[in-house]
């Protein structure tokens, strides 16, 4: 069977991170009030979520479900006369937004954890973000396999995380132009932001998070590069409409 074929089938991640400075703030959020009710009024994608930054380096998070890679070309491809008309429009539009900085547009799919929606997503919680490269690739396979089977399970474990799921960017010719990176996605929903000392202040960690913490450092972070870790807090959530 070609690898391929599961790929097309499954739904996609959308993200979107930006920064933008705090004098075009109200502008930034005025024109996605009405940025993500647009874009799903395209087929294809299927819900759109918004995040403001609590902890890290970027300031805004959106997240999208894209039904499968066949809709691409039309959602975010490189060639405008194909595109939908309104993924043209929106991309002028943004054009046109002033401060904005920072802004790194990948595309996933799943490997691992709680699926798209189920219950991943279906709840207003905060979200850590961890991205990654494998620095190792000789090691890549090994360190996929004890963040799968190993280092997400067990996280999620911990009282505290309400769900977890691990993703790597989609490699298709519509998306080449992008730049699409960090290769590795991680997301984790925490039950509240309250819960977040316990799991991740190394001065007041629960035994069992700082026991993995001490895992990552001494496994993981010697096999990873261009990291970057963020904790957001929900602001807006759309569905599509039924047809």
């Amino acid at each position: 069977m070609d690898p391929t074929s599961t790929i097309i089938e499954c739904p996609l991640l959308l993200l979107v991170q930006a920064n933008v400075a705090a004098e075009h703030e109200y502008d930034f959020n005025a024109w996605y009030y009405h940025h993500v009710p647009a874009l799903l009024e395209i087929p294809g994608y299927r819900w759109g979520r918004r995040y403001q930054g609590v902890l890290g380096d970027t300031k805004y998070l959106a997240l999208y479900e894209i039904e499968d890679a066949a809709f691409l070309e039309h959602l975010i491809g490189p060639d405008a006369d194909k595109r939908h008309p309104t993924a043209n429009a929106e991309f002028a539009k943004f054009e046109q937004l002033q401060g904005v900085s920072d802004v790194r547009i990948n595309i996933y799919q799943q490997l691992s954890g709680s699926h798209l929606g189920n219950p991943f997503l279906n709840d207003d919680l905060p979200l850590s973000a961890v991205m990654v490269d494998c620095a190792v690739p000789e090691k890549e396979a090994e360190f996929n396999a004890w963040y799968d089977r190993s280092h997400v399970p067990n996280l999620v474990q911990i009282p505290g995380y309400a769900s977890g799921a691990r993703f790597q960017l989609l490699d298709h010719p519509a998306l080449e132009w992008l730049g699409m990176g960090p290769k590795y996605l991680a997301l984790y929903e925490f039950d509240s932001l309250d819960c977040l000392p316990s799991l991740a202040d190394p001065d007041s960690m629960r035994p069992e998070a700082k026991d993995e913490l001490e895992r990552w450092m001494s496994y993981g972070m010697p096999l990873v590069e261009n990291m970057s870790w963020n904790v957001y807090r929900p602001i807006a959530k759309h569905w599509r409409l039924a047809d």
